[in-house]
């Protein structure tokens, strides 16, 4: 809103308006559209796409998200720190300038940064900076400067795991769910001196990640936060899936 000096009365510019289904990583991912479209209001369905014909893509296997309304208010304060996220809302039905959810039209050949800026005809150069800015670093567990992360999915590379320096584990946390480093510790048993980290909000763990010398995962929401960051990070790739989903080829990320 501004006022015009000549005449005397208030413009209202209208704030443009943004809608996503999730997951949570590709939320994140969807940030440079956000950002270079100028910003706005993002919508988030707390049904996770029940009604969204594009996320029914997998024939009737998969036919939501996991977005809930508990994962927005996790996810909520993160992103609207950043100064292009005006507010976020619960969806409900409301139309929107922008549907993020057609991402899932341009996954194949893309990351999934690339997938939603391909929907809305942008350069893939705008996500090639820092997307992501929290209020400050916060250190990990005394002497741990690397963190880890496996999801349960999207693994691709057992031995590179198996044979991981001995002097990235001694410096080592593991930044996950609890059944997450459970099934990390039985796949590596050797992980099992890698203590797990506890946060309290995905906020908290985007600050984690801010101070960390390295970030090693696999693709998921970490991944996703450190890349958004762009922290220096080694990324097991996931070869089974559509397209280069979590690759982004620049100085400080190496893929295995």
């Amino acid at each position: 809103m501004k006022l015009n000096p000549k005449d005397g009365y208030t413009i209202t510019v209208p704030k443009k308006t943004f809608k996503h289904s999730g997951d949570l990583g590709d939320i994140i991912f969807s940030l440079p559209t956000i950002r270079e479209l100028g910003g706005g209001i993002l919508f988030l369905d707390p049904n996770g796409g029940e009604s969204e014909p594009l996320i029914d893509w997998g024939d009737g296997r998969f036919t939501r998200t996991k977005l809930t309304k508990d994962s927005i208010d996790g996810i909520k304060p993160l992103l609207e720190l950043q100064d292009y996220i005006e507010e976020v809302r619960y969806w409900n039905g409301e139309s929107v300038d922008f549907n993020l959810d057609r991402f899932r039209d341009h996954v194949e050949f893309n990351n999934l940064s690339d997938s939603h800026l391909a929907t809305c005809n942008l350069p893939i150069s705008v996500r090639d900076e820092k997307w992501l800015s929290v209020p400050s670093a916060l250190p990990a567990i005394d002497g741990k400067t690397i963190a880890l992360a496996r999801s349960c999915r999207y693994h691709g590379n057992y031995s590179f795991w198996e044979g991981l320096d001995k002097d990235i584990v001694e410096k080592a946390f593991f930044l996950g769910w609890e059944r997450e480093y459970e099934y990390f510790v039985y796949t590596f048993p050797h992980m099992a001196e890698v203590p797990r980290l506890t946060v309290e909000s995905l906020l908290e763990m985007a600050q984690i990640l801010e101070g960390v010398e390295l970030f090693i995962g696999n693709q998921g929401l970490p991944h996703a936060i450190a890349e958004a960051l762009k922290r220096p990070l080694i990324n097991e790739v996931f070869r089974a899936g559509p397209g280069p989903a979590a690759i982004f080829k620049r100085e400080g990320a190496e893929y295995v």
